[in-house]
């Protein structure tokens, strides 16, 4: 596809993210004729999950600092009939008012922000005084044992590896410290497991690969040929525990994640 948004939409959100949305949907507890932001968006699961819940009086905006998430998002929404406004803006600097919304929303993206402080108060800053937060992560790299395995194989072959980024906020007593020092009185952090079924194995692990090494600057100077090379010999390190985490014809992955509530 000619827009990786497109991809993360079709493959990613159906075996993972659009489940775990339920569960943050579930926590966080949308109500009718509130103000729903979904913070870093992405194709826009949440927004369009939350939607519903608020109802005709309600409204729920997604912004993204990707556009192509947001192409995406626009169309899915406009495909199931969903009324979200979708915004392009920076999480850290939100395009809002003071005391914007009832209820913010973030998953997967707070370990990704530049200054993720900076972005919780801004989330605070947006809530009115009775508003909440509620926030998803994924818990440690040590609680997920293939993607440990693969971070060690990327960082075997090209002396470095981005696959714990995203593992970054995965213990909850920091993440709690973390919300709270943006300003957040009351924070709550429960655990939640999500079981993944990834269909195509070889495709799954080509694409963990893809994702994984593409930021990597020795990656990126290599030509076509040694590249090809690399990504193969990161595959023959994680054939057995691809195997491992194999069902049939799926890949089969519990996440465990955390769900930060919090309030202003």
């Amino acid at each position: 596809m000619s827009n990786p948004a497109e991809t993360y939409e079709s493959y990613m959100v159906p075996t993972f993210f659009g489940p775990w949305a339920s569960h943050l949907i579930q926590s966080a507890d949308p109500r009718p004729g509130e103000r729903v932001l979904d913070a870093a968006c992405g194709t826009g699961i949440v927004a369009r999950r939350a939607r519903p819940r608020v109802g005709p009086t309600g409204t729920v905006i997604g912004l993204d600092l990707n556009p192509d998430m947001l192409t995406v998002a626009r169309a899915s929404a406009a495909r199931e009939g969903v009324a979200v406004e979708w915004r392009e803006g920076r999480v850290e600097q939100l395009p809002f008012p003071d005391r914007s919304f009832d209820l913010v929303l973030c998953q997967a993206g707070l370990m990704f922000f530049a200054d993720r402080r900076a972005a919780l108060t801004e989330m605070r800053r947006v809530l009115t005084d009775a508003g909440r937060a509620c926030a998803s992560v994924l818990q440690g790299l040590d609680r997920h044992p293939f993607y440990q395995t693969l971070h060690e194989a990327i960082q075997k072959r090209l002396g470095m590896s981005s696959v714990k980024e995203i593992f970054a906020l995965g213990d909850s007593d920091g993440l709690r410290e973390l919300v709270m020092a943006a300003g957040f009185r009351t924070v709550t952090v429960q655990p939640v497991t999500v079981t993944a079924r990834f269909p195509d194995p070889d495709s799954f692990l080509a694409g963990e690969i893809d994702v994984d090494t593409a930021a990597i600057p020795s990656m990126q100077h290599l030509d076509d040929q040694a590249r090809r090379a690399i990504t193969e010999s990161i595959r023959n390190d994680l054939e057995a525990p691809l195997r491992e985490v194999t069902e049939g014809d799926h890949v089969v992955i519990p996440f465990h994640t955390l769900i930060a509530g919090a309030r202003p």
